[in-house]
């Protein structure tokens, strides 16, 4: 097994976990974290796709990860936003 199956493995990994706790009430589409580990997972398939050559898993992966990094962006700025006001 090489570096790149395992970065596929352990980013598809990462979205089913998440997946799989959203199922179980445990995040929700709300969280940061949830959103975070479904960038990085989409991140790593989509890296995973081109490598193999795989143009359909680039594209789904790849509006994955930029969709939740849309999210996480947001995120972070409404709370970069609200420390400002707090000072």
């Amino acid at each position: 097994m090489d570096s790149i199956e395992i970065l596929g493995i352990l980013s598809a990994g990462l979205i089913l976990l998440v997946f799989i706790a959203l199922e179980y009430g445990e995040t929700n589409t709300e969280s940061v974290w949830f959103d975070l580990a479904n960038l990085l997972g989409g991140a790593g398939l989509f890296i995973y796709a081109y490598v193999q050559g795989v143009v359909p898993f680039m594209l789904t992966n790849g509006v994955w990860a930029i969709v939740s990094g849309i999210d996480v962006a947001r995120y972070l700025l409404k709370r970069k936003g609200l420390k400002k006001r707090r000072r």
